[in-house]
């Protein structure tokens, strides 16, 4: 056990495995090279981890198993915002014929729960699980808005604001005039600050309490929305869906 608490032999597989992900399957040897440990011990857990069936073993390269995607998919359909949200996501991204998504934060960082797309729906090329720092999107920062002030400094103090494009906010002044904005017009907006040329628009979702629960969004190519009179309908319908959604689970919650 390490002095913080954690169990190196867990932190290795698991490691081994994030290792398997980005390099999209590897022999153990790569694998070894990559995670600097020695071969005999990646090996050694490769096997076990084929064994039980987490990973994978085709002509010696090893990926992750699709056990993950079962417990993962599994975990997702049991959560009652999910199970709220979808019809509703589903019904935004046909009304407004764009890219509608849902995040909850997980660990200090945005994590995609949902995606819906719409009849002209933009290609992002990103799905369920993808992980992203908070700040970088319309999503993360309608949730870092409502989360308490010093859960926002823990989250930034731990992951920074790293900037994903020229449009990033990287100050931690001008981050909070945006939270503070966000707060007072219940949505937020973010012009290509995640993706060059695309802009999205968010609504928290909130529980009792005002706890942040989650958000969602409508994300469109920047062109599409060049006039005030679409960004308002795309507003209005991500604000009446929020609400929707909110107004659901508290309804499931007292029954």
């Amino acid at each position: 056990m390490t002095n913080d608490g954690r169990i190196k032999s867990i932190q290795t597989a698991f490691e081994l495995i994030e290792g398997l992900e980005q390099l999209d399957g590897a022999r153990a040897s790569t694998l070894a090279d990559h995670v600097d440990k020695p071969v005999s011990t990646v090996h050694d857990y490769l096997q076990t981890l084929e064994q039980i069936q987490y990973v994978t073993k085709h002509d010696n390269v090893y990926r992750p198993g699709t056990r993950f995607l079962e417990i993962g998919e599994a975990e997702r359909v049991k959560r009652p915002l999910y199970q709220v949200a979808e019809p509703e996501l589903t019904s935004l991204a046909e009304e407004t014929g764009e890219l509608a998504t849902l995040m909850v934060e997980e660990h200090g960082k945005g994590v995609l729960l949902d995606i819906e797309e719409g009849e002209a729906a933009i290609q992002l090329h990103t799905y369920p699980g993808v992980r992203m720092p908070l700040h970088t999107s319309a999503l993360g920062k309608a949730i870092l808005a409502h989360l308490p002030e010093e859960r926002v400094d823990e989250i930034i103090d731990e992951h920074g604001l790293t900037a994903m494009t020229k449009n990033t906010v990287t100050e931690r002044d001008r981050l909070d005039d945006q939270l503070e904005d966000a707060r007072e017009q219940g949505f937020v907006i973010d012009r290509g600050e995640r993706i060059d040329g695309v802009l999205c628009l968010a609504a928290p979702i909130l529980g009792r309490q005002d706890l942040v629960l989650g958000a969602i969004c409508v994300c469109s190519p920047a062109s599409r929305i060049d006039n005030d009179e679409d960004l308002e309908r795309i507003r209005d319908a991500v604000m009446r869906t929020a609400n929707m959604i909110q107004v659901n689970l508290n309804y499931s919650d007292t029954r």
